[in-house]
């Protein structure tokens, strides 16, 4: 297994906005191993950063307080969900 520095990362994503609609640029920083499951996601999902980053942002069922915990959470169940259904 890759040792991963374990540093916050700051990146820049479009996501929606949720007044007008309209796509803009915000910044949210991870640690480096959840940019790399971030990218793997996408990856098998066939979608991009931004388009998983909105998903994450714009779904009701996300309470998390800020949009980076969103996505975190959002990383989180993929893999939780994934998992399940292996076992399944």
């Amino acid at each position: 297994m890759t040792q991963v520095s374990q540093s916050l990362i700051n990146r820049n994503i479009s996501v929606i906005d949720p007044t007008s609609g309209q796509p803009h640029r915000t910044s949210i920083r991870l640690e480096e191993i959840e940019w790399e499951a971030l990218r793997d996601i996408c990856a098998r999902e066939n979608m991009s950063i931004n388009d998983f980053c909105c998903r994450a942002d714009s779904d009701e069922r996300r309470q998390e307080h800020s949009r980076t915990s969103r996505i975190r959470s959002a990383i989180l169940d993929h893999y939780r969900n994934q998992n399940r259904n292996l076992d399944s």
